[in-house]
């Protein structure tokens, strides 16, 4: 068994461990009225691929409703991306935990203004340090921090984190250089996945800060308080809220920046659509090598097929669990060629 990814000393002996905290996570997929574990039902989605993944809780009527019958091997192969066995030990996974219950509890306090979350700065960077580390190590999001940046994070994580929160030493923490080199932003739309669908995304461009949107928080993390990424570049329309919002350090109490439902609405629309033209742009690029390696006329597969194309991919009576995924795109571009191999 290896080591720790935290430690690195005692064996990673933990199974179940949650990349991203259950608590923040059952809010993205859970099933409809359900909260607790093995109850989620969610999407991953890739520049050509989108993968699924259901707990073992998921009610076999919601299951058909959206993937059909699933096989034994398909049954066998379902594994949630973001929950993992063997990274760590027990005791790392507990100290981990420490930070998750105490940072959890200010999902209830909001206000209409810059607000304090309700727990000092040094506990809130060391709650988002491990999310953005613990994501980076996992490699399923498609960003990963530098080697540098993981292995300083982990540093940090393994000295200060405690078996119990009263013994983090948070006036030392005020002291460390690799932790004043530390800084993030907030901006959170409270209560918005009461209302809507929400997700998480480790934007793969925006490195200065790095930029995770999860649930209905949008968090910029940042070395050497490097903001630079933003002074020129479009960030789905919250230019203004970034500049905005206050910088977490280790002092005080963590302040986030409130946005209104509308805002936040709208930045996932811009988002999602982001997304979207990203997904067609590769498929497009697709299509096209594809169509030149089978000798078609010209640079360019014909825009009737692509059009066919597209169609059948959205189809609306395939099934949600069958559609956008690498095994729809190949049945649907060979039964739609077929009819054009003249």
């Amino acid at each position: 068994m290896k080591n720790c990814l935290l430690c690195k000393k005692n064996q990673a002996d933990k199974k179940g461990s949650h990349i991203v905290p259950h608590f923040l996570l059952k809010r993205i997929v859970n099933i409809e009225g359900k909260s607790g574990r093995d109850y989620e039902l969610g999407f991953v989605i890739q520049e050509f691929d989108t993968t699924t993944h259901f707990g073992r809780s998921v009610p076999s009527d919601k299951l058909d409703e959206v993937f059909g019958e699933l096989s034994d091997q398909e049954i066998e192969e379902n594994q949630h991306p973001f929950v993992v066995d063997n990274f760590f030990c027990s005791d790392c996974e507990n100290r981990l935990a420490q930070i998750e219950s105490e940072y959890a509890k200010t999902l209830i306090k909001s206000e209409d203004k810059v607000y304090p979350s309700g727990v000092r700065s040094e506990l809130g960077l060391l709650f988002w340090t491990s999310v953005i580390w613990r994501i980076s190590i996992n490699r399923k999001s498609g960003v990963e921090l530098s080697k540098n940046q993981n292995e300083i994070l982990r540093t940090v994580l393994d000295r200060v984190l405690k078996k119990e929160l009263s013994e983090i030493n948070y006036e030392e923490m005020k002291m460390a250089n690799d932790i004043q080199k530390i800084s993030y932003k907030l901006i959170r739309c409270p209560h918005y996945s009461e209302k809507h669908a929400t997700h998480m995304v480790f934007h793969p461009t925006f490195k200065k800060p790095y930029s995770l949107i999860i649930d209905e928080y949008i968090v910029f993390f940042a070395f050497n308080d490097n903001y630079s990424d933003y002074m020129d570049k479009d960030f789905f329309g919250i230019q203004k809220e970034i500049s905005g919002s206050p910088s977490n350090k280790i002092e005080g109490s963590e302040k986030i920046l409130p946005i209104s439902e509308e805002k936040m609405r709208e930045f996932n629309k811009k988002l999602i659509a982001k997304i979207i033209n990203q997904r067609v742009k590769k498929l497009n690029l697709f299509w096209d090598e594809l169509y030149i390696s089978l000798g078609g006329n010209g640079r360019f597969m014909p825009e009737e097929i692509k059009r066919e194309l597209f169609a059948e991919l959205t189809a609306k009576e395939k099934k949600l669990g069958r559609r956008h995924n690498l095994d729809d795109l190949e049945k649907t571009t060979i039964n739609v060629l077929k009819k054009y191999e003249s």
